[in-house]
């Protein structure tokens, strides 16, 4: 039988972004309709006054009605709506969460930290090899840090921290080109950040989400084709290839980054913040690499109403898996 379409929508601190999926037949995995995205950048705003500006506000509950009526002409149904750090943080999110209501018919669920990190994780695992694997999924967005540990489905351990690669950007590491003095402050904030926290480690694979992940995989890709220089093999992000596209970042403009490798210039300011939080991350982890799969909150919530239904949220909540 095949199942009908259903789709989610995550407002976060950079990006709006939609897809619409139709879960296979044992529910494990999904095979994609449509996958929609829009630079807001909603946490710019927050980390500089607060609240959300009327012009961004705007911007985004455009971007969310445009994207549900894309959902709706491929027939999906339920239209999942997820808010996190960037509306978390902000004094008006409340109003942000009305207005899509009100104009789009998408309800935004204002998730919390907890309930973050468990979607992301069934995301990130989402179509690889059943059973009890213990793996650690990131997700860096623009406002937050989600790292959980789990065996499964089932959640271990999970933090959300306030890591993301736009909060660090605007607080310590505005400089364009990057500067090396304030990409050290970064690195040295996340390292005093995770460095009490203790995860059940070790773990047989770390991997990765969100949007600076994937960009700076397909960074690596354009930037580094020459012979013997370290690449992006499979999606891994190693130290060293990490390294290596920071030295190149420290070297261009955003502007020139974009203009070279076709990554989206508000993007590209964010990425040497980004390459230093997923460095220190790395380290404390104590793995070689970081698979990025381009899959997270998203995927993880429908698959969580695939299986939990109306009690998805309380599922993310509890962390039980299926």
């Amino acid at each position: 039988m095949v199942q009908a379409p259903l789709a989610a929508i995550d407002v976060g601190s950079n990006t709006v972004h939609l897809i619409v999926a139709r879960p296979t037949a044992d529910g494990r995995d999904l095979e994609y309709l449509a996958d929609e995205l829009e630079l807001v950048r909603l946490g710019a705003d927050v980390s500089q006054t607060g609240v959300i500006g009327p012009e961004r506000l705007a911007r985004a509950v455009a971007a969310v009605g445009a994207q549900a009526a894309l959902a709706r002409s491929r027939g999906a149904d339920p239209i999942l709506g997820i808010a996190t750090e960037g509306v978390r943080a902000a004094a008006n999110g409340a109003e942000l969460v009305k207005q899509v209501r009100v104009e789009t018919g998408v309800t935004l669920e204002l998730v919390t930290g907890d309930q973050e990190a468990a979607l992301t994780y069934w995301g990130a695992t989402s179509g690889l090899q059943a059973g009890d694997l213990r793996r650690a999924a990131l997700d860096l967005g623009g406002g937050s840090l989600e790292i959980v540990v789990g065996e499964g489905t089932r959640v271990r351990w999970r933090v959300s921290l306030p890591l993301g690669s736009g909060t660090m950007h605007d607080r310590y590491a505005t400089a364009d080109p990057a500067d090396a003095g304030q990409l050290a402050s970064v690195r040295r904030v996340v390292e005093e950040t995770l460095s009490p926290l203790g995860p059940p480690l070790p773990v047989v694979e770390a991997l990765a989400a969100g949007g600076t992940a994937t960009t700076l995989v397909r960074l690596a890709a354009a930037a580094l084709p020459l012979d013997g220089a370290p690449t992006a093999a499979d999606g891994m992000l190693t130290a060293q290839l990490l390294d290596v596209l920071v030295t190149l970042l420290q070297g261009l403009p955003a502007p020139e980054v974009a203009r070279r490798y076709g990554v989206d210039e508000a993007r590209a300011r964010l990425l040497p913040a980004g390459a230093m939080i997923l460095l220190e991350a790395l380290d404390w982890l104590g793995v070689d690499g970081l698979h990025v799969r381009g899959r997270g909150i998203r995927e993880g919530a429908l698959l969580a109403y695939v299986h939990r239904s109306a009690n998805w949220l309380e599922a993310a909540a509890q962390g039980i898996g299926w």
